[in-house]
């Protein structure tokens, strides 16, 4: 018996009413593509970010949890987990789902099952993440479990819900904006963190732990993306914390996220242990400049393909090159869109950017914006960067610290 000492272990939880309104929300778009049940399956790659489609769902997942979901367009939501023992605490966690059941680590039976009760054995059945996920263009889905499925429910025809799940992710309700404010309130204390720590002879990953302190002191979760990079030029994040001290004149360059209750804001963030080169500077006041013109031009209406278009044009215009990813949307995993500023063409018709440049921004659309300006022949580009909300009157920056590029001298 688990010892909650208090129900929900004092974890962020969503309302009632929030679940109604996502629930309702896709429903409606699986009732217009005459889907009877979407199936989310378990996968805990990239910080948790491929499993969101099944945390949307059930308010159930974080920490790399595995968790599978049978959502019907009509009746009681299913949720899996592993064994016994993990059923109980979430059902201690969380309020959303009721129906928990235990897999055993052996998924594609105990969902065809449901499948089977729900009598659903000749029905159109969604697969999140089956293909075209933003980042995984091949899809997040095991062969093996699909195969399960497949065997044991021959006259199902399953379809793809990826871009279903995108339709209704893209859009945040009040309350997932809040959670995503409170992550962007905890990467502003990160970097005040950061200049405190990172000092010449500071092992770097000294700051990396930093970092992740002040992520769950201040109530965020883990696993969150750590891009952290220095030494010399404009240095690329590293894959795993470098045990290496930093030294005088190393350049600080990360791109960092923050979550609160699974809702990612992310931030980019630089810095010198020493004197900033004169044409990096200017880069990053570019960056700065063009961040707060995108973020007056940005409004309901507006294309995505326009905000690239202005984007370069303003970069260009400083004297820069436009490069890198310009904006893509933050939310509880790999929200749309995903946008590079880098170039036109063939690009953005690859699935590992995005499909979306015609699309209008609306309401509730949330993304980091994170403009480079890169100075010729420059291998990468010191940027700023943050958490970006599109309201009725326009867009508006989540974080609240101002954009600096300091000298930890």
């Amino acid at each position: 018996m688990i010892n909650s000492g208090e129900r929900g272990f004092g974890l962020p939880k969503l309302s009632q009413n929030e679940r109604a309104r996502r629930w309702g929300r896709v429903r409606e778009l699986m009732r217009q593509q005459q889907l009877g049940a979407i199936v989310g399956l378990p996968n805990q790659s990239h910080w948790d970010q491929f499993q969101a489609d099944t945390r949307y769902l059930t308010h159930i997942g974080g920490h790399q949890t595995e968790v599978a979901v049978v959502f019907p367009e009509s009746g009681e939501v299913t949720a899996f987990v592993r064994g016994s023992n993990e059923v109980e605490w979430w059902r201690i966690a969380q309020d959303w789902v009721t129906d928990i059941r235990a897999s055993r680590r052996s998924w594609g039976g105990p969902v065809a099952e449901r499948i089977k009760e729900l009598k659903l054995e000749q029905a159109r059945i969604g697969v999140a993440g089956l293909s075209g996920l933003l980042r995984a263009p091949e899809g997040t889905v095991v062969s093996g479990i699909i195969e399960r499925l497949k065997t044991t429910l021959p006259k199902v025809q399953f379809e793809n819900a990826t871009e279903l799940l995108q339709d209704a992710r893209s859009v945040k309700g009040p309350e997932e904006i809040a959670w995503m404010e409170r992550a962007a309130e905890i990467l502003d204390k990160v970097v005040e963190a950061i200049f405190a720590r990172a000092k010449p002879g500071v092992l770097e990953n000294e700051v990396v732990a930093a970092i992740w302190h002040t992520i769950i002191a201040n109530g965020g979760d883990y696993p969150s993306m750590t891009h952290w990079g220095a030494g010399v030029d404009v240095p690329w994040a590293s894959r795993i914390a470098p045990h290496r001290p930093l030294q005088a004149g190393d350049m600080i360059n990360t791109e960092l996220e923050a979550k609160y209750g699974g809702y990612i804001a992310q931030t980019v963030q630089a810095a010198c242990l020493g004197k900033i080169r004169k044409e990096l500077r200017s880069a990053f006041d570019a960056s700065v400049k063009v961040f707060d013109e995108l973020v007056k031009f940005m409004k309901p209406g507006v294309t995505f393909r326009e905000v690239v278009t202005y984007y370069r044009k303003l970069v260009q215009e400083s004297g820069h090159i436009p490069k890198g990813m310009l904006l893509h949307g933050r939310g509880i995993g790999e929200d749309r869109p995903q946008i590079t500023g880098e170039v036109e063409g063939d690009i953005y018709n690859s699935a590992t950017y995005t499909k979306h440049l015609n699309l209008p921004l609306v309401e509730g659309n949330v993304f980091v914006l994170k403009p480079g300006a890169m100075p010729a022949q420059a291998p990468d580009s010191i940027r700023c960067g943050d958490t970006v909300v599109i309201t009725k009157q326009g867009a508006r920056r989540l974080g609240k610290r101002q954009f600096t590029f300091p000298e930890l001298l």
